[in-house]
């Protein structure tokens, strides 16, 4: 056991009276990464130096080709103010295709500057990776020795020597994203007639690509879409591709199903044509009417849904977006209706000429109309009623038309004239006069 302890001893001492880096460390690392399927993800090559000045050094980095595509490697910002605030007298960087890149960097030829001691976290490179694997799985970008011919070693110069650093991976974790399109149809409040139960109006659902997705903006080529409603309360008119994108396609089949409708274009069989999505964008109009023996009479809101479907037709019609000859699932956003009662106030009787709501038309009216427009008199409770000459206009003309009727044999007011009377839409609040 002595014997032991003393070697030791002689070999710290003899490392000290040589200068050499006995218990140096000095750590190359990788960082980690998550991101969607498709997306990219940025990793930084990171060099901890706790022991003497560094010189320079060289790596390789490899990762799997069928989980990760390798699109850029750029210099780190310690790199590039590493000699004095400059780039280094030597830096090489060479990219191998699908397995990863090698680095080797001199700081200055003549020792002008060096990595001082103690420094951590300098970031030597950062590398750009696009995502090719699936979501939850994961990969591991790792240092290596063996890319390059010959191959590029993985170490640092210290003191003009070679010393083998420690390493460790990074990981790039591969979760679920935001899918690429969305589909989306809009909430719709929707008044109908509440005696029939009738109304039609049009819906308009859009596309949106996420602005994450990787090669956004993507020009797509084509897509097919279902929606389903509640046929007890809607009944689909028509549904028609909207004209003011600007693309009259090649291929547009509609069909309309009892609770539902389907849609599948393709813009251009040559690829001519294709569109981009990068707001939501309204891609048809679909026309709906309410089902009226269904809503008659009621008295509170309806509300529905309309809900995005991969079920209908026969084969059945799947929502995709067409991207490069691949069919893409979008996420589906519903939307619904809600469907109001209307009902319309009811006709009030009054008699035409009988501005002022007393007993008879006489001139009274005829100073009623003129007190009204020109006196700041009061304002009559039925308009329709001081329309005398049934015009459609209240001015001076129906007061004369009056005076004229009762002191110089004028023409008669129209119905309802003499006897209280009913006219569908008369804009009337009441007549004081009739029952």
């Amino acid at each position: 056991m002595k014997m032991k302890t003393t070697k030791i001893a002689f070999t710290l001492a003899l490392a000290l009276l040589l200068g050499a880096p006995a218990f140096a460390q000095y750590d190359l690392s990788l960082s980690s990464a998550e991101g969607a399927p498709g997306s990219s993800a940025d990793l930084q090559v990171l060099l901890d130096n706790n022991g003497d000045d560094i010189q320079g050094w060289s790596f390789g980095v490899c990762h799997d080709g069928q989980a990760l595509s390798l699109t850029a490697v750029v210099d780190g910002a310690t790199t590039m103010t590493v000699k004095n605030g400059d780039e280094p007298d030597f830096n090489q960087v060479n990219v191998v295709s699908d397995e990863g890149f090698t680095v080797g960097v001199v700081i200055c030829f003549v020792g002008c500057a060096s990595l001082p001691t103690g420094t951590t976290g300098n970031e030597l490179n950062v590398a750009s990776y696009e995502l090719l694997g699936a979501a939850g799985s994961s990969t591991s970008v790792d240092f290596c020795n063996s890319l390059g011919s010959p191959a590029v070693e993985i170490l640092v110069v210290v003191g003009g020597q070679s010393i083998l650093p420690s390493t460790a991976s990074g990981t790039i974790d591969l979760v679920a994203g935001p899918p690429p399109f969305d589909f989306a149809v809009a909430d719709h409040a929707i008044d109908y007639d509440g005696l029939s139960g009738e109304a039609t109006f049009t819906v308009s659902p859009t596309i949106q690509e996420h602005p994450d997705n990787s090669g956004f903006p993507s020009e797509t080529q084509g897509v097919s879409m279902g929606m389903a409603h509640d046929s007890s309360l809607l009944t689909v008119n028509s549904v028609s591709w909207n004209a003011d994108l600007g693309i009259d396609p090649d291929f547009a089949e509609t069909a309309a199903y009892d609770g539902g409708w389907t849609i599948g274009v393709v813009y251009s069989f040559t690829g001519q044509q294709t569109l981009a999505f990068e707001s939501a964008t309204p891609v048809l109009n679909a026309e709906y009417s309410t089902v009226g023996a269904a809503l008659a009479g009621l008295e509170t809101d309806t509300t529905t849904a309309l809900a995005w479907s991969n079920d209908l037709g026969s084969p059945s019609v799947v929502n995709i977006v067409v991207v490069g000859g691949n069919s893409i699932d979008p996420s589906l956003t519903d939307g619904s209706v809600t469907l109001s009662p209307s009902y319309a106030p009811p006709d009030v009787a009054f008699v035409r000429g009988n501005c002022n709501g007393d007993q008879s038309v006489n001139i009274a009216d005829g100073i009623w109309i003129l007190n009204e427009m020109f006196q700041g008199g009061p304002a009559g409770t039925c308009a329709e009623a001081c329309d005398a000459n049934s015009d459609d206009f209240i001015d001076t003309a129906d007061a004369i038309f009056v005076i004229s009727y009762r002191l110089l044999s004028g023409p008669v007011p129209s119905a309802p004239f003499p006897e209280c009377g009913i006219e569908e839409g008369a804009d009337c609040e009441s007549a004081s006069n009739c029952p």
